[in-house]
């Protein structure tokens, strides 16, 4: 089982049905403001989470850099795909 840390906290709901996310949470999970936020209906419960960017997802996935890697690796083939219809252009063109 892992150990992971739960905090429950209350917060009150404002003019326009806002909430506000307490400071230590924002700060421990690095929430600043215009972030995308996740926010998921789980019978009576919300449950809101940061979602994760492009970067920290490339970061998480294992081996560490291998999307990285794939991607320029990929790179390479458009690039060899591109020159070889590129060459098909050109004979069909004659």
């Amino acid at each position: 089982m892992s150990n992971v840390e739960i905090t429950p906290l209350k917060i009150r709901v404002g003019r326009r049905f806002t909430i506000t996310i307490p400071k230590e949470v924002r700060e421990k999970l690095n929430i600043k403001e215009g972030d995308e936020l996740e926010l998921t209906v789980i019978g009576n419960n919300i449950v809101i989470k940061k979602a994760m960017s492009l970067a920290e997802f490339i970061d998480s996935v294992k081996p560490k850099g291998s999307i990285k890697i794939f991607l320029k690796e990929r790179r390479c083939e458009v690039s060899v795909e591109e020159e070889r219809y590129k060459e098909l252009a050109e004979k069909h063109s004659h």
